[in-house]
């Protein structure tokens, strides 16, 4: 139920470009090499023009400056997650998405962890991770009852990239064949946004890309060859990008880390110690284009881990994924709520106080919904509250029967029945019934060490047995030996 309306993207395609940092791409950041000295920026036509029409978040930090844990932090709103996490139910975007109807594809040069892989419908990538040996192969996972069935003609799209694949690097010019390597994963993403729009324009999905040339540059090719790749891969963005605008899509682009450099004309890296801290190594860009996301830059702190959240926002979906800690950065002018009953019942939403035109009421009725056990609520105004009242069909008691609400951003609106009230672990974030709903479902943290308290507990414990029992050897020995 739309409140007021709303313009929901039919799709999304997010492009993660491997190792791409802020600071060499935002005008308002400097470069700057471990010795301090200021390092050439990227010279960029696209980027800037998209930004303008965009939402662009200034200070965007990965909480893990490699590979494995960008990609791992993004999908699941978690600072702590590995591909381990990934693979829990419902730990991640694609399996909120795949609830909500949604296809999963992935074009992946790099980042591809075996469990961010098994998320996927449908998913090219290269199995060598390699530019002079690259070998790209298509993998198609069965279909559960709730995912939607991957399109034949989608299949044959991707094969045909896959066999073009190798033709985008044979130059023996180096530049040619880093940027050949990016290109071919943007025109792979076009020519499968071609196909969905004219042949399956009813199926919503979303489109994960992730280019891996400007990492291998940073690493193999100095600064220079390194801010040389991202200006290649911005000549080739624009038609991307475009072709979202056309069909309604959103466009997302970000980057799971940075790159830093020790000094000028020297090669980078991101995860060994001396670089994991800086600014160029953990900032990374965060671009967003929609209809109803407003342009302009977003100042403030953000993390890696708020990009699950502030995706599913985007797209109007106010569940969250299991473990997720990060929060919506709310992009829309409207936010939106879900209601979650235990069983079929009514729900009434009333605003509380004058709205924006001034001439809402105290207690006006939003909506009133029947029968269902889930109702949505679209387009209703951020920092306002709201009350919530519910009743079940069959009679039965709820343990409240109405909650007041302010909504900050989207949220998820709980009721239980009476006498089964869920009890919250002291480790979750809970929201109490005047706050913003519940916005995570559990808390979850990697550890710096793979013991944890249990474990050292009955370690020492196991230790002092052992102690016991040697103390008792030794004087068993002793009397044996007297006697």
């Amino acid at each position: 139920m739309e409140a007021n309306p709303v313009n929901t993207p039919q799709s999304a395609v997010v492009l993660i470009v491997d190792g791409l940092s802020a600071p060499f791409i935002y005008p308002e950041l400097t470069p700057h090499a471990l010795d301090g000295t200021p390092l050439e920026k990227a010279e960029l036509e696209n980027i800037p023009e998209i930004s303008k029409e965009s939402a662009r978040v200034l200070e965007f930090r990965a909480p893990q400056t490699f590979t494995e844990g960008g990609h791992s932090v993004l999908v699941t709103g978690n600072p702590g997650a590995d591909s381990e996490l990934v693979s829990f139910k419902d730990a991640t975007v694609f399996d909120i998405l795949h609830r909500e109807g949604y296809l999963c594809i992935a074009v992946m040069e790099r980042g591809d962890s075996w469990s961010i892989r098994a998320e996927q419908d449908v998913i090219l990538r290269d199995e060598n991770n390699s530019i002079n040996k690259i070998k790209i192969i298509l993998e198609q996972h069965e279909p559960s009852s709730d995912n939607p069935e991957t399109p034949e003609g989608l299949l044959q799209v991707m094969e045909e990239a896959a066999d073009k694949a190798p033709g985008y690097v044979t130059s023996k010019e180096t530049r040619e064949k880093y940027s050949g390597y990016n290109r071919w994963g943007v025109e792979t993403a076009c020519n499968i946004v071609k196909y969905m729009a004219r042949n399956k324009p009813e199926q919503k999905y979303l489109l994960t890309i992730n280019v891996g040339a400007v990492d291998s540059s940073g690493h193999h090719r100095d600064n220079y060859g390194y801010i040389d790749c991202i200006e290649c891969l911005d000549n080739d963005i624009s038609s991307l990008y475009e072709l979202c605008k056309k069909n309604d899509l959103a466009f997302v682009l970000t980057a799971d880390h940075g790159m830093g450099f020790s000094k000028d004309d020297s090669k980078g890296g991101h995860q060994s110690k001396k670089f994991t801290d800086t600014d160029e190594a953990q900032l990374v860009p965060l671009i967003v284009h929609t209809q109803d996301v407003e342009s302009g830059i977003i100042r403030g702190k953000h993390g890696q881990e708020d990009f699950a959240p502030t995706l599913l926002g985007v797209l109007d979906i106010p569940d969250r994924p299991r473990f997720a800690e990060g929060k919506q950065i709310l992009l829309t002018d409207h936010v939106n709520l879900k209601v979650e009953l235990p069983e079929k019942g009514s729900v009434e939403l009333r605003k509380n106080g004058n709205g924006k035109d001034g001439n809402v009421k105290d207690g006006s009725i939003v909506a009133s919904l029947q029968h269902d056990d889930e109702f949505l609520f679209l387009g209703l105004e951020p920092e306002s509250t709201y009350t919530v009242s519910a009743t079940l069909d069959s009679g039965n008691s709820l343990e409240e029967q109405e909650k007041e609400l302010t909504l900050e951003t989207d949220s998820v609106l709980e009721f239980t029945e009476k006498g089964q009230k869920i009890e919250e672990s002291s480790e979750e974030s809970s929201e109490s019934d005047s706050g913003s709903g519940k916005n995570s479902t559990a808390g979850f943290s990697k550890k710096e060490s793979g013991k944890s308290n249990s474990s050292l507990t009955h370690l020492i414990g196991y230790l002092l047995i052992g102690l016991v029992n040697l103390v008792g050897i030794v004087i068993i020995a002793k009397i044996l030996k007297k006697s």
